[in-house]
């Protein structure tokens, strides 16, 4: 499969021209929202022996209370610890997930002669997905590691100088040789550390479609309301499509619905990634038992509320910046195709 991806790059260049203004937006996003995304990774990986070591300093705080209280004792620049991983790994994973849908897709448009239904769709990102997963999760894992990193360090002092994008780099390179350099045969159980939360990964593939799902439900209900108003103004015409505006707001509640329903499994991803060697060890089924167990209901759903908070607005922002350079895009593929 991931050869069959590779391979459509010779056939069709203009490729990340055409899908640049989706990345640009993802890696916008990326980095205007990555404090939130630190703030949210620390309390996601918080145990609850944790929550009672750090007691009054740190339990029961929001996420914006957190946020100050990094700023205050570690400085800025912890908030933006592995943001150059991050954004190597939003780009990649734009560019992978987009080459390996637009490649299955054509594939059964070609030998089926017609046009990929819904259910097809469906299955085809995740698939999809899926191989984006098996190629950028070391990025995933290296990223939240740094974000943790100065969790267990001292006060910066004031000769201390935060790491460079260009040294952070480097950095992620050698870690990554490293492993790669002990560990011949890669597999989950061979690499451990890089590929934990793996599964989880794969599993939360199955976002996109929840979220369709409950796009198309939410959608179909305010077409129904919006037709019936129009109706009891004696608006002969039907309404055919949402506005903007309308649209925006039925996509972030469908993400909600799809964060809300699959958050557990993106806790204990962050969990296995963070966690000692024992809770590594863990199948995901162990890791939410043991969630459940120590902290309950609620432990399920530790750090929900940033976890929304940057959904949506990376949304938001994604879609604000794709629209800009949609046009620029578009320009460049016409250049290419002269």
């Amino acid at each position: 499969m991931l050869v069959l991806v590779l391979a459509s790059l010779r056939t069709d260049y203009s490729f990340v021209f055409r899908h640049k203004p989706g990345a640009l937006g993802g890696l916008a996003s990326t980095l205007a929202l990555y404090p939130i995304d630190t703030i949210k990774t620390r309390i996601q990986a918080e145990t609850a022996a944790e929550a009672r070591e750090n007691g009054a300093n740190d339990n029961g705080l929001s996420w914006l209370a957190r946020l100050a209280a990094v700023v205050n004792t570690e400085g800025i620049a912890a908030l933006y610890s592995g943001a150059s991983a991050k954004s190597l790994h939003s780009l990649s994973s734009s560019f992978l997930y987009f080459l390996a849908f637009t490649r299955l897709k054509t594939t059964y448009e070609e030998r089926f002669g017609r046009k990929i239904g819904v259910g097809a769709t469906l299955a085809a990102a995740c698939v999809a997905g899926c191989c984006n997963v098996f190629v950028t999760e070391p990025l995933d894992t290296y990223s939240t590691w740094k974000q943790l990193e100065r969790k267990c360090d001292a006060k910066p002092t004031a000769s201390a100088t935060p790491s460079t994008p260009s040294s952070e780099f480097e950095e992620c390179d050698a870690t990554l040789k490293a492993t790669s350099t002990r560990v011949p045969k890669l597999n989950t159980r061979a690499a451990p550390g890089l590929y934990n939360g793996l599964y989880a990964s794969l599993v939360l593939t199955i976002n996109p479609a929840i979220q369709y799902t409950a796009f198309e439900q939410l959608r179909q209900r305010l077409m129904m309301a919006l037709n019936i108003r129009a109706q009891r103004r004696g608006v002969l015409k039907p309404v055919v499509e949402l506005s903007t505006f309308d649209a925006f707001m039925l996509g972030a509640a469908s993400k909600a619905v799809a964060t809300l329903l699959t958050y557990p499994l993106v806790r204990a991803k962050v969990l296995q990634k963070a966690s000692s060697k024992s809770e590594c060890r863990r199948s995901l089924l162990g890791t939410l038992e043991r969630v459940y167990r120590e902290e309950g209901v609620r432990g399920m759903y530790k750090g929900l509320e940033a976890q929304l908070v940057k959904t949506v607005l990376s949304g938001a922002l994604a879609l604000t910046i794709k629209e800009k350079s949609f046009k620029s895009a578009l320009l460049l593929v016409m250049l290419l195709k002269q």
